[in-house]
């Protein structure tokens, strides 16, 4: 008795879609069993040469593109990393709202019970006024300098170089 080396190919289908590929000995009666679909020559044909093709490559007979994740608008991107240099800048003031209220309090209101006090709330204020400067000025060089940026290798830099002179 002869061995029957021919291969039949099939997709396996599951509400009627494919969703495995079946390669046979025997030739599936898809009459019978319609959870089987042959293959056509075509489809045969591309699944040899690619035999590593999804399923639903091989029904259509084609390759999908592989997957590129989309680039990021620069200003986009830019105008992102401005809003988080803003926050950053703000967020460097270690001085809290209420130091600083009570430090204007005491020196609008003289209520402050020494000199030690008022001195105190001066230098409350002045470091304040010291830390604003510095992140208003950071804010102020390096926001035009990123939203001028052409990629984000360079919006990237400038923000880092930003940080840092916080």
């Amino acid at each position: 008795m002869a061995i029957n080396n021919e291969r039949y190919y099939y997709f396996k289908l599951r509400d009627g879609l494919p969703y495995q590929i079946k390669v046979s000995l025997i030739h599936i009666n898809t009459v019978i069993n319609r959870i089987y679909v042959e293959m056509t020559a075509e489809q045969k044909a591309f699944y040899l040469e690619h035999p590593t093709a999804s399923v639903q490559e091989v029904w259509n007979c084609e390759l999908a593109p592989p997957y590129v994740p989309p680039t990021p608008d620069v200003s986009e991107y830019a105008a992102e990393k401005v809003k988080e240099l803003k926050d950053a800048c703000y967020g460097s003031i270690s001085i809290t709202t209420l130091e600083f209220a009570m430090a204007i309090d005491k020196v609008e209101n003289s209520i402050a019970s020494s000199y030690y006090d008022i001195s105190s709330a001066k230098q409350v204020l002045a470091d304040f006024r010291n830390e604003s400067k510095k992140a208003m000025q950071v804010f102020d060089t390096y926001k035009p300098q990123i939203e001028a940026a052409v990629t984000i290798e360079a919006v990237d830099t400038l923000y880092n170089t930003a940080i840092e002179a916080l």
